[in-house]
């Protein structure tokens, strides 16, 4: 959903050298929400393993890390924020915009907060509305240090907290670079359910789409000996059906006479960007149906430049993307460097500081605009920019 007069970009490109830090990005993105979702079934004294400090910085290694979403979820802006260590929460706030100012719904801080005449106290949540205060109050002393308040509150029953809370378990996912082990579950799951056959047909006319001369494709599941999964299942620790799936490709042909003939073949032998386009589709169907916003890490891989210019232009055409949904990606192909297909605000590059390994990202946007139309793919080249790996001439390996 999105407020009256409120612009929402629909896709934001990251761009960089390798090991830059575009990744890391995804992995704080996947740290948080996790976080965010496991905090109602977190025991008293189990560890927030997800928190992981900057590791190229000691001084970093004690410190809390931080981490801020700001969102539209029922129809209000929300600002929620919390910084947490391996241990606990140190710090939890969320705002909502009823108006032009955000009302404070509360703020939790292991340090005190200051009161109205601004003395530092012990208290450790600030409720400044009356009517929250009664509701809230009560759910602090059932908190838990290593607990979020947001996902406690709502276990609860505050409609307050509710609301954003929900937006996290469904209206935000991440996906890894590895699509065939991150995302078969998911797949499978999404796959089983397309009793109406929608998701076939949307499939289908993607695959059209990108030239990839299949015409089909049949979706069943088979028990399969964990001996035959070999790679396959690499990082699962468990065994269930998703793994299971059965995925066939129908491609058609014609001889030099023009006779038809067609054959299956496994998706498993498909090249990786075929492989690659159907765990996502299903994924890009869901989110065109419910306004969700994807985080996928290395978009791009082993997809065409030109399949690449399709996808993101779903999102950009409002017949398709009908909910609103968001594309947050990380890419290297560098002919997505074109105004034509993103706007400067769009468009984003990391760069990492040698040293001390720490990563900074910024918009475009940053930089002065041209009144002459400008080459964004040629002045990246050029470094102006920056955010480009220094490649040697190879005088290193003949020495």
């Amino acid at each position: 959903m999105i407020l009256n007069n409120t612009n929402i970009l629909k896709t934001v490109a990251f761009f960089g050298a390798n090991a830059s830090g575009k990744s890391n990005i995804f992995h704080a993105l996947t740290s948080a929400i996790l976080t965010i979702r496991g905090s109602a079934d977190r025991q008293v004294g189990d560890r927030l393993e997800l928190i992981t400090p900057f590791a190229f910085d000691e001084n970093s290694i004690g410190r809390p890390s931080h981490f801020e979403f700001v969102f539209i979820a029922g129809g209000r802006r929300y600002v929620y924020g919390f910084s947490a260590i391996k241990t606990q929460i140190k710090t939890e706030y969320l705002y909502v915009y009823n108006s032009s100012k955000p009302t404070v719904i509360f703020i939790r801080d292991e340090d005190g907060v200051e009161d109205e005449s601004g003395n530092r106290s012990s208290q450790k949540y600030k409720i400044t509305q009356k009517s929250l205060r009664s509701k809230l109050s009560p759910i602090i002393s059932r908190n838990t240090v290593n607990k979020l308040f947001l996902s406690t509150a709502t276990v609860w029953n505050c409609e307050e907290t509710r609301i954003p809370m929900m937006w996290f378990m469904n209206s935000i996912n991440t996906y890894p670079s590895n699509r065939y082990d991150g995302l078969l579950p998911i797949t499978g799951e999404l796959f089983e359910k397309d009793s109406d056959q929608s998701l076939k047909r949307f499939i289908k006319a993607v695959l059209k789409e990108a030239d990839l001369n299949i015409s089909d494709y049949e979706f069943g599941t088979r028990e399969v000996p964990p001996e035959q999964y070999g790679y396959r299942v690499a990082g699962f620790k468990q065994i269930d059906r998703a793994k299971n799936l059965v995925i066939t490709t129908v491609h058609n042909f014609k001889d030099d006479l023009g006779n038809e003939s067609s054959y299956s073949l496994d998706l498993h032998d498909e090249s990786l960007g075929t492989k690659n386009l159907f765990f996502l589709s299903p994924i890009i169907k869901r989110a065109f149906e419910t306004g969700e916003t994807l985080c996928i890490d290395e978009f791009d891989s082993s997809v065409h430049p030109m399949l690449l210019v399709y996808l993101i232009g779903l999102f950009h055409n409002p017949k398709v993307n009908k909910a609103n949904a968001q594309l947050i990606i990380s890419v290297h192909t560098l002919d997505l460097l074109d105004t034509k297909i993103f706007r400067r605000d769009q468009i984003y590059f990391i760069e990492k500081d040698p040293k001390n390994g720490v990563s900074e990202l910024y918009s475009l946007d940053e930089y002065k605009a041209t009144r002459k139309p400008e080459d964004i793919h040629k002045s990246y080249m050029l470094g102006r920019y920056g955010a480009i790996p220094f490649i040697g001439n190879g005088e290193e390996l003949w020495q």
